[in-house]
């Protein structure tokens, strides 16, 4: 409910002198910063009651805090608001500000835990009109448009170029990821403004199971299994793209050589080979329309989920010696960490939206999920798919105003 006013701020009664009545009431725009700073309070509520959000969430984030030694440990039970000690008008004439005392109970752990009211100071309270009174005068906070956290995709190409698109996605809080198509054809990402990597490598690096060349093709792909003839050349093979790496069976003389790699096209002579080797059946790309993937995984240099962690370590750490734990924090710290990076209520719900995903909306962190859902629709950009279509960044569906309990 709305902080109530401690004064009058508008007239009790309105006059119309119009012809014609408005079709649609008015919506009451000072609501806007009075009921969103009532949701970053909550007076309202008990402490028990009250929801992760504002000041409650800003407390959870903060506690606890534990010393270097883990001996001791600080821990948040809950918040209360005193009594203003001056009214508003006295306030503006003794040139102070209106607010009420903060207080914070906070739990000392250690041998024998110990609990505490602690006095913060004051925090200053919203009349009615939406103002606050700072050292007796009043000031307000000016909402402004802000850009949506969530994902945009635009088109990057100029006039008479070959069409190209670009995809970022924007956390609430936390690193930006920036996916750009090479000249040579291949996904790349940049996070925030290191060096432009392989989009491959940071999906290897989310997922530990998306670290071979093969899992990633079948992410993408259509995928089809074909028959191979003992004997014959096997031109059905031929100009197809292998799915997965097609190794010499047990038995060979040749057994665990590798006969086409994958992502590889086939040609006459491997077309042979396969059939000599005794092979019954191989996994193929069916009818691949981008070859945008099959790109990126050539260019990537990595093969597993270490060194895909190792190479954005060097990344975003440039002239730290490389050491897979330090890389193995960073990378968590950087995406997994809530406290570090944040989709937001609206980024999780915009991404959801976009890739018609089923994401609780409480996940605020990145997924792969949403990762591989990016690449899928830039790949239905570049094939023209007709569910697929551009953000204008401009548009005000693609902007909010930040009320004073978010900022």
């Amino acid at each position: 409910m709305p902080i109530p006013a401690t004064r009058i701020i508008a007239p009790e009664t309105k006059k119309n002198f119009g012809e014609k009545r408005a079709e649609m009431e008015l919506t009451d725009l000072t609501r806007i910063q009075t009921d969103s700073y009532a949701n970053f309070l909550q007076l309202d509520r008990p402490a028990r009651e009250r929801k992760n959000q504002g000041l409650e969430e800003i407390l959870r984030e903060v506690f606890p805090i534990e010393s270097y030694d883990e001996q001791y440990r600080l821990e948040y039970i809950k918040y209360e608001l005193g009594k203003p000690r001056y009214d508003a008008t006295e306030c503006r004439q003794l040139r102070l500000t209106y607010g009420r005392p903060f207080r914070v109970w906070l739990r000392l752990v250690k041998e024998q835990p110990v609990e505490e009211e602690v006095y913060l100071g004051d925090m200053p309270i919203m009349i009615g009109g939406g103002e606050f009174i700072i050292n007796g005068a009043e000031r307000v906070v000016v909402s402004q448009l802000h850009r949506s956290p969530g994902v945009d995709f635009v088109r990057t190409d100029e006039p008479g170029e070959k069409k190209n698109f670009s995809c970022r996605i924007i956390p609430e809080r936390g690193s930006w990821i920036e996916l750009v198509v090479s000249k040579r054809d291949a996904l790349g990402v940049r996070i925030d403004q290191s060096g432009k990597f392989s989009a491959m490598t940071l999906l290897r690096a989310m997922e530990p199971e998306y670290s071979s060349d093969a899992a990633l093709v079948k992410l993408f792909y259509r995928i089809k299994e074909a028959s191979i003839k003992a004997s014959g050349a096997n031109e059905e093979l031929v100009k197809q793209v292998a799915a997965e790496d097609v190794i010499y069976p047990i038995g060979h003389d040749r057994c665990g050589e590798i006969i086409v790699e994958c992502g590889q096209t086939i040609t006459a002579e491997l077309a042979m080979e396969l059939g000599e080797s005794g092979i019954k059946k191989v996994e193929l790309i069916e009818n691949p329309e981008d070859q945008l993937v099959l790109n990126s995984i050539e260019e990537d240099g990595t093969a597993s989920h270490e060194e895909a962690l190792l190479k954005i370590y060097q990344r975003l750490r440039p002239g730290n010696p490389p050491a897979l734990d330090k890389a193995i924090d960073l990378f968590q710290e950087k995406f997994f960490d809530v406290n570090r990076y944040r989709l937001g209520r609206v980024g999780r719900f915009r991404i959801n939206r976009k890739f018609n995903q089923d994401i609780p909306d409480t996940e605020m962190t990145l997924r792969a999920e949403d990762f591989v859902n990016a690449i899928r629709y830039l790949i239905k950009l570049r094939i023209s798919d007709d569910s697929a279509h551009v953000d204008d960044i401009d548009n005000l569906g693609n902007r909010r105003l930040r009320t004073i309990d978010e900022l």
